[in-house]
């Protein structure tokens, strides 16, 4: 799991920071997709950039999550990171971060999934491009002609009575 960082003492001046693994090919793809719903309201940077930034943050810290630090010096990890982000910068997810903040089995549920994809990315990616495609800001639904492929097999298998 990761470890949560409530504060910093050295709040970013201009926009909040998104800091995440600029060695992460899945990061960087859900990174573009974000930076698409928040515009120019939050910097995303990777935190190998910025780490120094935050010397009451340990670099071990920036490593084992996605951090998200707000201009009163706020600092929300993980899921609760991009959570927090869309809600206060991208008008159409509000409803999450009170979904998160409210109710502790979504909660739970966010926190470990975000653990288990975290020591999974690789592959996670893989799977992220063949449902998606390549390029974040114009995904392609390929999950939809798979599923169309399955459920058209499935309906000839029915159909002649396998």
């Amino acid at each position: 799991m990761f470890k949560k960082i409530y504060r910093t003492k050295y709040p970013p001046k201009d926009n909040p920071l998104m800091a995440w693994d600029g060695n992460c090919g899945f990061c960087h793809y859900w990174v573009i997709k974000w930076k698409k719903m928040t515009g120019d309201r939050v910097n995303y940077q990777p935190y190998q950039q910025v780490y120094r930034d935050f010397p009451d943050i340990e670099r071990k810290y920036f490593q084992q999550a996605i951090r998200f630090i707000d201009l009163d010096g706020r600092v929300y990890t993980g899921p609760a990171a991009v959570f927090q982000a869309l809600h206060r910068y991208a008008g159409r997810w509000r409803w999450v971060m009170p979904l998160y903040r409210g109710l502790w089995p979504f909660r739970f549920l966010a926190d470990h999934f975000y653990a288990f994809v975290s020591r999974h990315r690789v592959k996670i990616y893989e799977v992220t491009i063949r449902l998606f495609g390549r390029n974040p800001a114009r995904p392609k639904y390929y999950w939809a002609y798979y599923l169309g492929a399955f459920l058209l097999l499935i309906a000839g298998l029915v159909t002649w009575g396998v």
